[in-house]
């Protein structure tokens, strides 16, 4: 027990007063023999024993009465941790902190959340005031405190869980930051979540705990040890001509439960149709199991599909958002190549180009899927370099910086290059404005051997080992695949022997010196040949193994050939498109379940926040309707797909004394005997004690009034009461 006002403890003296009336009241009895009297003895001292009883009781009660008026007086109270009932408690300040993640969509957990935070604004009482918030939001619904219930009962009624990941230590921080704007004298946060390990840090170094209770409310149905399965990865790349339409696409299905589950069925649906299915016929706790399902799609246009796990009952999988992953890929009939013929002659088969053009298209009457188009250096200005996946320069002398830059920017933006060497090429130049996309800087040529010397064949050198895993050289595995080693070389471009990064080499020549090497820049890829293309320094166009490396690097130096380095977007990830030369006045992008931004690009980009996963289309202008696949408005350049965050899979619990870093800011720090809450000491309801012991006075005082009372008086007053006649006095 407490007091409010201890000082007044020291009025318990008075308790002494109604004792030293009781003793100076007191008489001496003196005793005067009067024998008329003897006969009266006996009942007097009846009388005088029931007297002194009722003075000891009248003693006792106007003690106590005193007694209890100075501890009410002293306002007594008692700490209590039961929930919020009771009418006594003081003012309080609540800070609701609601779980909208993605994880919330598991089973019924959303359903709970909302029942019970419906409950606790029930138990508010009309001086509290509270403010409500989510952990996968910034700013409220009500960020505020405020003591309008109706408000902050509609706030509640319109939450949804999220799709998007949460937050829920920097919530509780948020939280801490909206009670200390609050003078009341309780202040507390009650968090309702699931409490899953997925996506919380696991390191809270450098956090600053907040100093108020926390009050932590599990939705969770005891230890739920469901399965549940995510697709978590989806990658995809064409496989031959392009006019063949065969893609494989591959999936990643991971099990994060602690038992293993059997019979998986993985669909791959492409705008909507299931088109191929594989089953997994078991898949271990925590592993993770790679599918592969092979596509063809007839036609042009862009292709939206979705892998997913087509069987979430059967396998008792609750949590269905992340059953599933979308991805966009763009058909193109043809491969735009722009050739760079950097020494063109009248005579055809001394052109740089002459054995080029012809694998890459053997004629007119040719189904190849690869279109080339020639121009000269000077030429290169006039060409807009964004309409071609794959740009090859051969034996270009050197580009001014103009050129230079565009094509810097092309391979930033995801377009291809090859760079074959020859005589006219200036090394100092290609360093000075190509080296950042070089796969090594230029050194000088190496000659081994001219064509008529007759100890050629011993001085030359041939091309030697190659990365077989690649995807160009893999068909090269195959019978046959030998003649690209007996192509002769008479002379190559030396490398200096620094290495950037993301660098590889791909092909060597027999001496151990770099024929073909690749470097990845941002999204785009580059080919740097050490030989020539033409007859000038090899062989190897008169070889059968030209045309179909030479047709490969294409296919894999083209943009639209895999979905390696393409952007991968999270629901609640900003995306931001170019838009540039392609929408000046607006910009409408329309994604699933009927969603529609309309956008003004700002200094040529867009930007906008997903809210759901799904496929999203991008259209320049007024016009967005979809009738028709080849809608000449549609940005097809442009198109994304968006996934849910895969962290939110893990509803593995938080381990015990996980919130401790956020939470436990006093070392008084109490943890609740249910183990649901945790509740610092001083987070309590005051149930005060003296309106009780008022009552109590008033009680003492009217004992005090009956017992001093005469009974012939209490007598007559119960007659009045019941309205009983007077008796009658005989006289």
């Amino acid at each position: 027990m407490s007091f409010l006002e201890p000082l007044y403890l020291a009025g318990l003296l008075a308790a002494a007063v109604p004792l030293i009336i009781h003793l100076i009241n007191r008489r001496k009895a003196v005793h005067q023999p009067f024998p008329a009297l003897k006969l009266l003895r006996e009942s007097d001292r009846k009388e005088a024993r029931s007297l002194k009883v009722r003075q000891w009781i009248l003693m006792a009660l106007r003690i106590l009465a005193v007694a209890l008026l100075v501890f009410a007086l002293a306002k007594p109270y008692l700490l209590s941790d039961a929930s919020a009932g009771s009418s006594d408690r003081l003012p309080s300040s609540v800070v609701f902190v609601v779980d909208d993640s993605l994880s919330m969509h598991h089973g019924d957990w959303w359903s709970a959340a909302t029942d019970r935070l419906g409950r606790e604004l029930e138990a508010l009482k009309p001086w509290d005031e509270a403010a409500l918030i989510t952990t996968a939001r910034t700013d409220g619904p009500v960020g505020r405190l405020t003591n309008e219930k109706g408000k902050l009962k509609r706030a509640a009624s319109s939450l949804e869980a999220r799709q998007t990941a949460g937050s829920l230590p920097n919530a509780i921080l948020r939280a801490g930051d909206i009670l200390s704007t609050s003078e009341l004298p309780n202040r507390r946060i009650v968090v309702i979540s699931d409490f899953t390990a997925g996506g919380f840090p696991t390191s809270a170094s450098g956090v600053s705990a907040v100093d108020y209770p926390v009050r932590q409310i599990s939705v969770r149905e005891g230890n739920d040890t469901r399965p549940n399965l995510a697709v978590t990865g989806v990658s995809y790349s064409q496989q031959g001509p392009a006019r063949e339409g065969r893609w494989v696409v591959r999936a990643e299905i991971e099990n994060f439960s602690d038992r293993p589950v059997e019979d998986i069925e993985v669909d791959l649906r492409v705008e909507g149709k299931v088109v191929a299915s594989r089953l997994v016929d078991e898949l271990e706790a925590g592993a993770t199991r790679a599918v592969s399902v092979n596509h063809t799609v007839k036609g042009a246009g862009l292709r939206r599909g979705v892998v997913e796990i087509g069987n979430p009952d059967a396998l008792d999988d609750r949590l269905d958002l992340d059953n599933r992953r979308h991805f966009t890929f763009r058909m193109k009939k043809n491969v735009e190549v722009l050739l760079v013929n950097g020494a063109p002659s009248s005579v055809a088969y001394r052109d740089e180009l002459y054995f080029t053009v012809r694998a890459l298209n053997p004629g007119q009457t040719s189904e190849s899927s690869l279109v080339p188009t020639v121009v000269t250096p000077d030429g290169l200005a006039d060409k807009t370099l964004e309409n071609f996946d794959v740009i090859l320069m051969a034996n270009v002398a050197r580009l001014d910086e103009a050129a230079s830059e565009q094509l810097r920017q092309f391979v930033r933006d995801g377009g291809g290059l090859f760079v074959a060497m020859g005589d006219q090429v200036e090394a100092d130049a290609y360093n000075e404005r190509l080296g950042p996309l070089l796969p090594k800087p230029l050194r000088r040529i190496k000659r081994l051997a001219q064509r008529d010397d007759p100890d050629a064949p011993v001085k030359i050198t041939r091309i030697g080992a190659s990365e077989r895993t690649h995807p160009v050289f893999r068909i090269f595995d195959m019978p046959g695949g030998q003649a690209l080693q007996s192509a002769r070389v008479y002379k190559y471009m030396l490398l200096e022997p620094t290495t950037p990064e993301e660098s590889t080499v791909l092909l060597s020549y027999r001496d151990g010196a770099p024929a073909l090497l690749e470097r990845r820049v941002q999204k785009g890829r580059v080919f740097l040949l050490t030989t020539t293309i033409d007859r000038g320094w090899t062989d190897l166009p008169l070889r059968t193994a030209f045309l179909p490396m030479m047709r490969r690097s294409m296919l894999y130096l083209a943009r639209r050939a895999t979905s390696e380095g393409e952007e991968r977007y999270a629901v609640g990830d900003v995306v931001k498109l170019d838009v540039t030369g392609l929408a000046d006045r607006r910009v409408v992008v329309t994604g699933p379940e009927s969603l529609r931004f309309v956008l003004e690009p700002e200094e040529g980009m867009v930007t906008l926040k997903p809210p759901v996963a799904g496929a999203y289309t991008v259209w320049s202008g007024e016009g967005s309707s979809e009738a028709s696949e080849t809608a000449s408005n549609r940005l097809d350049g442009l198109a994304f797909s968006v996934n849910v965050p895969l962290q939110e899979s893990n509803l593995t619990p938080l381990s015990e004394g996980a919130l401790t870093p956020w939470i436990d800011g006093n070392d008084d720090a109490e943890e609740a005997g249910d183990g649901t809450s945790n509740q610092r000491a001083g987070a309590v309801e005051r149930l005060n004690l003296w309106p009780g012991l008022l009552f109590a006075v008033t009680l003492a005082l009217l004992l005090e009034t009956l017992v001093g009372t005469r009974r012939s008086v209490l007598r007559r007053l119960w007659r009045r009461v019941t309205f009983q006649d007077e008796p009658d006095i005989e006289v």
